[in-house]
């Protein structure tokens, strides 16, 4: 479950269109969800609990050389849902292991407020923080450092 809200910053998580700039690491902001026409809900509650995937976000991305769409503002774009397929095998009491064909549908974005190191990696940012605490689970050395701050 991902958690929305308009002015919330994200990152794209796959190439959508890499012509446009709409790349895995791209940042914006959500400005609009265009929710399903069966959602119900009230625009009177702080918070909505949503029974399908949003139809699309409108997002309006830091950087991206995209024409400005006919009724949208500059730099902003609908990112709809993504598709996905994978077959899985369970197996059952008699050792049988059956493929199973999973589908879902996700929208290709995460909060992006804050992001490891590697994801930060060619990316230019104006302020960072970097936290250089050995952390919890494994090690920290000077090679995170420098992913970091290059």
């Amino acid at each position: 479950m991902i958690e929305l809200a308009l002015g919330m910053k994200v990152m794209v998580t796959t190439n959508v269109e890499t012509d446009l700039d709409i790349t895995n690491g791209a940042q914006g902001t959500i400005v609009d969800i265009i929710l399903h026409p069966d959602e119900e809900y009230s625009k009177d509650k702080q918070e909505v609990v949503l029974k399908h995937v949003p139809l699309y976000l409108l997002v309006k991305l830091d950087c991206t050389c995209a024409t400005p769409l006919k009724g949208l503002e500059e730099g902003v774009i609908p990112v709809k849902p993504a598709m996905k397929s994978m077959q899985i095998q369970i197996v059952d009491e008699d050792r049988n292991q059956p493929c199973h064909m999973v589908k879902h549908r996700q929208l290709p974005v995460t909060a992006a407020y804050a992001f490891t190191d590697y994801r930060s990696q060619g990316q230019t940012i104006p302020h960072v923080v970097v936290d250089i605490v050995t952390p919890p689970t494994g090690g920290l050395n000077l090679f995170n450092l420098y992913v970091a701050l290059s």
